[in-house]
């Protein structure tokens, strides 16, 4: 009887301390890094980084030792998805550099480049399309997510503060959609003319617009016109949806480098 109360305890025990428990995040490196080596186009200085790619490599580690399921509040595991997103793309693309085509030199590329979370192995592409686009539903993700390209969303000079993950992607979506290198309306023409990010994530944008907005049948205009500033505004917003034709800008893979 005292033996198997004994092993009762004992098991009980080991389950009380297996149970996952957060650690606190310390961003305060990876910030300094971004400051320092990200210019305000959202451009890298790649060599300068490569200097202190130890520095990248000891926060991409601290980020894969931590669990992100045992940080129980949304906004901030989110905010974690995020900067392992950024972090790790920032660390292969720095690591092979001066080779400049590491992330889009093959079909599936981001599939073929690891990562550790919560000390498990996964990739880039796993990360994106089954946890933050599936799990959290917010396509403003894709206004902050870097993907090392030219055409990417530029990366941001400070990694988000915490508390602040929605304030941070509302500023990226408004950023985003109010350069003119990823939007463009011809109100003449009646033409939009828009990254190539509303095409490949249509599905994510527009199903925003039918759950969040209530529209039954949903324009990507609809979605471009939530952030988008005057004077394109309002020109955009005179014009019939179904008048409007939609275009996609060439997507430039060539690496985020600054020259």
């Amino acid at each position: 009887m005292i033996y198997r109360l004994t092993q009762a305890v004992l098991c009980g025990f080991l389950l009380l301390v297996s149970v996952p428990v957060a650690r606190a995040q310390n961003y305060t490196e990876y910030d300094r890094l971004l400051r320092t080596y990200v210019d305000a186009r959202g451009l890298v200085n790649y060599a300068g980084l490569k200097k202190e790619l130890g520095a990248l490599k000891g926060f991409v580690d601290q980020l894969g030792a931590a669990d992100p399921l045992a940080i129980s509040e949304p906004d901030e595991r989110l905010r974690y998805y995020l900067t392992a997103y950024n972090a790790w793309v920032l660390y292969h693309a720095a690591n092979a550099y001066p080779a400049k085509n590491e992330m889009w030199n093959f079909i599936g590329q981001f599939k073929n480049h690891e990562i550790i979370m919560g000390g498990k192995k996964s990739s880039l592409e796993y990360l994106e399309h089954q946890i933050i686009r599936p799990q959290f539903k917010d396509p403003r993700a894709h206004f902050y997510l870097n993907c090392a390209a030219r055409s990417c969303p530029g990366l941001w000079q400070g990694a988000i503060p915490a508390g602040q993950t929605l304030a941070v992607l509302e500023r990226a979506a408004k950023r985003f959609l109010n350069d003119s290198r990823n939007v463009q309306y011809d109100a003449a023409a009646k033409r939009l003319t828009i990254s190539k990010i509303f095409d490949w994530f249509a599905d994510d944008f527009l199903n925003y617009l039918k759950t969040q907005k209530g529209l039954t049948q949903p324009h990507i205009a609809q979605y471009i016109l939530l952030y988008l500033d005057a004077p394109q505004r309002e020109a955009l917003a005179k014009a019939p949806l179904h008048e409007i034709s939609v275009k996609y800008f060439s997507y430039d893979k060539s690496l985020n480098e600054q020259r």
